[in-house]
């Protein structure tokens, strides 16, 4: 008991350090933000299917981009509208610029890539390149 207790006592403590060193423009050591910012790559067969979980992210300040066989998503989270005589406690909302980059296995149509993002949940869609995908041979038997 005694354990948890500490532990949960010395992550109070390291969060208190990094505001009071947010406030001079120093980051984190660790960034808790990319644990926060889940992404999965799957291999559909025909398409890669990618989900990324942003929650509230402004879509205007969202970017996808494919350049060969890496996907690139980047953004920004604004910061939160509180009143001036606000006192925080505790602040656990994602701020500033992310960047998240991906490499695939193989090339993808990138005139069919397909993206949504709905209810906090990014999903692209990536189309394999018709060259990488396999294709049935024929064979003339005598």
């Amino acid at each position: 008991m005694f354990g948890l207790q500490m532990i949960r006592e010395m992550d109070n403590l390291q969060r208190e350090m990094e505001q009071v060193f947010s406030g001079f423009g120093l980051r984190p050591l660790h960034n808790e933000l990319s644990q926060e910012r889940t992404v999965s790559l799957s291999d559909q067969g025909d398409f890669f299917q990618v989900e990324a979980t942003l929650p509230g992210l402004d879509v205007d300040k969202l970017d996808i981009s494919v350049l060969g066989r890496r996907l690139t998503i980047s953004g920004e989270f604004a910061a939160a509208e509180v009143p001036e005589n606000a006192v925080w406690h505790r602040q656990e909302r994602s701020l500033g610029r992310f960047e998240k980059t991906l490499q695939l296995s193989t090339e993808v149509e990138t005139d069919q890539v397909e993206a949504e993002y709905r209810q906090g949940i990014l999903r692209i869609k990536l189309p394999k390149a018709a060259a990488a995908l396999p294709k049935k041979i024929t064979l003339n038997a005598s």
